[in-house]
């Protein structure tokens, strides 16, 4: 699956805030990005913040 090409709008990011236990510092620096962004934007964003897809699949329930 290309996820390149997925767009990702603030409140994709919303929904996903209160699985993630980010500070309130981390929150804002992925609120603050300028959406919709590219899915590779977003990632890199999360990642900067300590959340890669494993982390990120881990809290959503899954298994990577």
């Amino acid at each position: 699956m290309d996820l390149s090409r997925w767009r990702i709008t603030r409140e994709h990011v919303e929904r996903l805030l209160p699985i993630l236990q980010l500070s309130p510092a981390q929150e804002a620096r992925l609120l603050a990005l300028p959406y919709p962004v590219d899915f590779d934007v977003a990632a890199a964003a999360f990642e900067s913040v300590g959340v890669d897809m494993d982390v990120l699949t881990d809290r959503m329930g899954g298994s990577p």
